[in-house]
């Protein structure tokens, strides 16, 4: 495959962490594919799939990047069948750290709970709890800002848009919030 500068430079760079952020259909998924392989088959460092720690924002991106690094591993053997690396990194795959980070927590705080001081008996949250969760926390939000009596706020509150119910300045500070909630 032929990658760009910046595929390439994701592809190759060595010794320190990376966020990886770019539109949807970029080939993310396909160069950290390659990057996670060609550290795996570096002939005088080679490292093994389960040191990895690979986070993506959903399940079925972290799903995908599983399978396609299982592919990819499989093809690499099937170039170099003798490998036994190749044929230990492909059943290692289903140990591989590779899911969103609400998982990742998860699993530190049921393995290392004794470490980090959490009650291993917690549960998440469901996406109908947290919803509810942050419209009570933006209600009592803007409650606070009426009686603070902000001239800033204020004035927002009375735009035309507004002025009837606070359900269309609820609904702009959710979209505000989650677009900045999808940004790197």
């Amino acid at each position: 495959m032929k990658w760009t500068k910046e595929q390439s430079q994701v592809i190759h760079l060595r010794n320190c962490n990376i966020l990886v952020s770019a539109a949807a259909g970029s080939g993310k998924t396909a160069v950290l594919i390659e990057r996670i392989l060609s550290r795996i088959t570096d002939r005088e460092n080679p490292v093994n799939v389960d040191e990895f720690l690979i986070v993506t924002f959903t399940k079925a991106a972290a799903s995908q990047m599983r399978e396609r690094l299982q592919q990819a591993l499989e093809q690499a053997l099937l170039a170099d069948p003798d490998n036994e690396h190749l044929q230990r990194q492909i059943m290692l795959v289903p140990m591989a750290q590779i899911s969103t980070i609400h998982s990742f927590c998860g699993y530190v705080i049921q393995n290392y709970f004794h470490r980090i001081g959490i009650d291993p008996s917690y549960r998440q949250g469901t996406e109908s709890e947290l919803a509810l969760i942050r419209r009570e926390v933006l209600s009592e939000l803007l409650e606070e800002k009426y009686e603070e009596g902000d001239e800033a706020f204020e004035s927002l509150a009375e735009m035309t848009m507004f002025n009837r119910s606070d359900e269309k300045m609820e609904e702009m500070l959710y979209s505000i919030y989650d677009k900045a909630m999808s940004e790197p």
